[in-house]
């Protein structure tokens, strides 16, 4: 009987030992075990439930350059809140502003940063918690390929920022680049089967949900195993919900979308505070906050500078450092690591702590942290902190795109120009009453605007005036409920308009050529004093050219400054204008612009549908000239008609200089739509599209019927835009 009872506690004792070992090494499981393991809720460690919040458009030394111990720049210029209108972060802006390195190719806007007292909440969890000095975006690019990388440790090749995905149109495309190899930039149709993190807790029955609203960050849509996936839960407010009816799942990601709330300029900073500190106060209010850890980074450099020069792991990244915040009972009070991170690193975490198998990606690299040594899982776990949301008017609000029918780049439009420039300082008022203060102060004069239009309930208010030559600024004050709201709310004026003694007005000859053509970069140079230029230069990828006049001197009238090229290689490309008119470069004017033009090794053009209307019985021909720079055909040429698809046939010419392909067929009565997709010879192992016009836009026509009105050769139907900054137009703006 004792011996039974020695062998018993023996047994018991092994029992015990098993199980600890279980569940501190549950990755070592054999795959059935491991999965019913994860069932159970097992973890390596303490944290039994992770939370990723991604918000938008802020480097390091933007939001913490001056945080006290990390390595951040204090010595830029404080920034405004909000900012005037948004800057330029697309990928072919941030290679540029990289520059291989030498950190010199930053838009001219983008060298500011806020303080403790403008970003009281962020700074409160940084503090309390542990902050990431040495964490970075994932892709030199803008929003999309990072908020895949962050679920997938990759991109499947995207390399831009899109909103289209995989149930999109096929005419929706976009710019592409393999992380390995040789870096040959190609286009494609943004949806791949590729391994994510969600389809490996789906595997080991582990709980997520995705939480978001907005195409261009919702990053399982661009995943095929997981499109339209239950979980994909498109309303970020939901997450507070299910937290408070004890419904949060294991592993959380959380984008914001719309009404400000994201941090994405020109939107004020406190929309986006309030929205993370909303989540963040759910779960310390909850029991979920015993066991977990909440991560908080924002998806790419948005345009801003940053000193730190990023790591180079493949052709895609890294990208520009951001911020990482980590809030857990169990991070290091105050702790600021230097380990080098990326999105990448959630995925790490996400495996280790549940015991994943590694998705073989940048999640696979030894030089990625993953992000252990934010926390002690020994202390004294530490108490929730909850913070009070900002309380701040939403009277007035930054106009963007299309706001009322008007194209405007901001709160100022231009944003530089000569004395004679008509300067438009603009505003949306958000509150019905009619305020009985309406103004926008110049260098510190008062000028009452006037109220010019109205759209989705907000007016827009508008002062147009000439300046005297200097750098201005410039604040807006308005009533509302409580009296008066003054903009910037952090005191810091907007800076701008430059004005200089000349004007520029550009354009670039064409925006989508096939590699090896010609393009015209052009500007007119205008100065009302009739001096010439003594400076004439575009930077194309940080490299500066001469440009040329085309004749005359009447510089008061404008003369034309050229530079053509037929070397701009296969991709995206940046350009900006240097001009000035001094001998000592006190008038120096950095115009910058956009990123164009996009360089392909094959073009689809010339598309067009005869005749534009007809009974059904009509016999419609739809043409479309494909050209391929190496000569090579066409391995799959279609059209769409209403999303019907259409093999086309080679009718004639040369792939090389342009070959005709063509269609005939009947339609029913009704008014059509239709586009050409091409795809065509492989680059870098990948095949390349091509489409005309690509999505979101469509040709107009045929009208099919009796007494159908026919359509105007080339009619191209785009959809309306929104006018909302937390949704950015397709081209990654």
């Amino acid at each position: 009987m004792l011996k039974w009872k020695r062998w018993s506690y023996v047994i018991i004792l092994l029992l015990v030992l098993g199980v600890a070992a279980w569940r501190v090494l549950p990755g070592f499981m054999p795959g059935n075990a491991s999965a019913d393991l994860h069932k159970q809720g097992a973890t390596s460690t303490p944290i039994k439930n992770v939370v990723i919040i991604m918000m938008e458009n802020h480097t390091f030394d933007n939001l913490f350059g001056r945080f006290p111990g990390a390595n951040g720049d204090a010595n830029l210029a404080h920034a405004t809140n909000p900012l005037h209108n948004d800057l330029g972060h697309g990928t072919a802006e941030t290679v540029a502003a990289i520059d291989g390195g030498k950190m010199d190719g930053f838009p001219s806007r983008g060298y500011i940063q806020y303080t403790q007292s403008d970003l009281p909440n962020y700074w409160f969890y940084a503090q309390n918690f542990a902050l990431g000095d040495d964490f970075f975006s994932s892709m030199a690019a803008g929003s999309t390929p990072n908020h895949l990388a962050m679920i997938a440790a990759q991109t499947g090749g995207l390399y831009d920022t899109v909103s289209q995905d995989c149930v999109s149109p096929a005419n929706s495309q976009t710019f592409s680049e393999n992380a390995q190899g040789t870096p040959e930039p190609y286009w494609s149709f943004p949806c791949y089967n590729i391994n994510s993190i969600p389809q490996e807790l789906n595997k080991a029955g582990i709980s997520w949900k995705y939480y978001g609203g907005a195409p261009i960050w919702d990053a399982p849509q661009f995943i095929q195993p997981i499109v339209n996936s239950p979980d994909n839960i498109i309303n970020p407010n939901q997450f507070v919900k299910d937290v408070q009816a004890g419904k949060m799942a294991q592993v959380s990601w959380i984008t914001p979308s719309g009404n400000g709330l994201t941090d994405h300029p020109p939107a004020p900073l406190q929309g986006g505070e309030n929205f993370v500190t909303g989540i963040i106060n759910s779960v310390m209010n909850s029991s979920y906050w015993s066991n977990t850890a909440i991560f908080l980074s924002w998806d790419d450099w948005g345009g801003f500078y940053d000193h730190v020069v990023p790591p180079t792991i493949d052709n895609v990244g890294l990208g520009p450092r951001v911020p990482l915040i980590v809030i857990s009972p169990y991070a290091k009070a105050g702790f600021i690591s230097h380990q080098q991170g990326e999105f990448s690193s959630f995925d790490k975490f996400i495996e280790e702590n549940y015991g994943l198998p590694s998705l073989g990606q940048r999640d696979a690299l030894s030089q990625i942290d993953d992000l252990m040594d934010y926390f002690d899982f020994s202390q004294t776990p530490l108490a929730p902190m909850t913070q009070s949301l900002i309380n701040y008017s939403t009277a007035l609000k930054i106009p963007t795109l299309n706001t009322g029918g008007k194209t405007l780049a901001g709160a100022v439009t231009p944003n530089q120009g000569s004395t004679t420039t008509n300067f438009s300082f603009d505003i949306l008022y958000t509150l019905k009453q009619t305020p009985t203060v309406h103004n926008v102060t110049i260098d510190g004069v008062d000028h009452a605007m006037t109220k010019v239009s109205t759209t989705k309930g907000d007016a827009l208010y508008q002062y147009v005036t000439t300046l005297s030559k200097s750098s201005h600024s410039y604040t807006f004050t308005f009533s509302d409920t409580t009296g008066t709201v003054t903009i910037p709310f952090n005191g810091i004026p907007m800076p701008g308009p430059d004005v200089y003694p000349f004007s520029l007005n550009d354009n670039l000859s064409a925006f989508n050529i096939l590699q090896g053509q010609t393009e015209t970069y052009q500007v007119k140079y205008i100065s009302p004093s009739n001096t010439p230029p003594t400076l004439t230069q575009v930077e194309i990828d940080d490299v500066p050219y001469t440009m040329h006049s085309t004749g005359g001197t009447n510089y008061a009238k404008g003369v034309i400054y050229v530079y053509k090229t037929n070397a701009l290689s296969v991709g995206q490309h940046y350009y900006r204008f240097l001009f000035d008119d001094s001998t000592d470069g006190s008038d120096l004017d950095v115009y910058e612009r956009s990123a164009n033009p996009q360089v392909t090794p094959m073009l689809v053009s010339k598309t067009s549908v005869t005749p534009t209307s007809g009974p059904s019985s009509t016999q419609f021909t739809f043409q479309t000239t494909y050209t391929n720079v190496a000569g090579n055909a066409p391995t799959s040429a279609l059209l769409y008609v209403d999303n019907t698809k259409y093999p086309m046939t080679y009718v004639s010419g040369a792939y090389a200089t342009g070959a005709v392909y063509q269609v005939t067929t009947t339609l029913p009565t009704g008014n059509h739509s239709f586009f050409v997709t091409f795809q065509g010879n492989e680059v870098s192992g990948q095949p390349t599209t091509w489409s005309d016009p690509i999505s979101p836009s469509v040709y107009a026509g045929p009208n099919v019927g009796a007494n159908a009105e026919p359509v105007p050769p080339g009619t191209v139907l785009s959809p309306d835009h929104d006018d909302d900054p937390d949704v950015p137009l397709p081209s990654g703006s």
